[in-house]
């Protein structure tokens, strides 16, 4: 009896596998989406560390850069026409400014960090969390 289950469960397995079919999402893997949210927010951490006075200014600027590069891509990364529907808490309205909020600010922030001004870098990093991070993860209620 045993056989026959372990036989019936091994024939099953490669047919319920393959229902998902060759374009079924990977689970587990990360979208392009969710890398640059892991990315942009490496790179605030770098920026805090720079801040808080145990990071140099070339990693925090390198850090801005980056910040900056991903910044610009969040149109492409996050369509206003589908993501205001991907993801509940987003409205439409806040879908359409938040690419330019997070663009500016993180603009902002690389020019703050070339100037090796702790305070001034500490200061657009708040700004940039509060209005360009703050775009998307913030709730309207601020």
């Amino acid at each position: 009896m045993r056989i026959r289950v372990a036989l019936l469960v091994c024939a099953a397995l490669p047919l319920l596998g393959s229902c998902a079919g060759p374009n079924a999402p990977h689970a587990g893997q990360p979208t392009v989406q969710g890398q640059s949210m892991e990315r942009m927010l490496s790179d605030v951490l770098a920026i805090r560390t720079y801040v808080y006075g145990s990071g140099n200014q070339s990693d925090a600027e390198q850090a801005a850069l980056d910040l900056t590069t991903w910044s610009r891509r969040m149109t492409e990364l996050f369509p206003p026409g589908q993501a205001s529907t991907d993801y509940v808490d987003m409205t439409p309205d806040r879908v359409i400014g938040a690419p330019a909020a997070m663009s500016r600010t993180a603009e902002q922030l690389l020019v703050a960090t070339r100037t090796g001004d702790r305070q001034a870098v500490g200061r657009q990093l708040a700004q940039t969390e509060r209005e360009g991070c703050g775009a998307c993860h913030l709730s309207g209620s601020r």
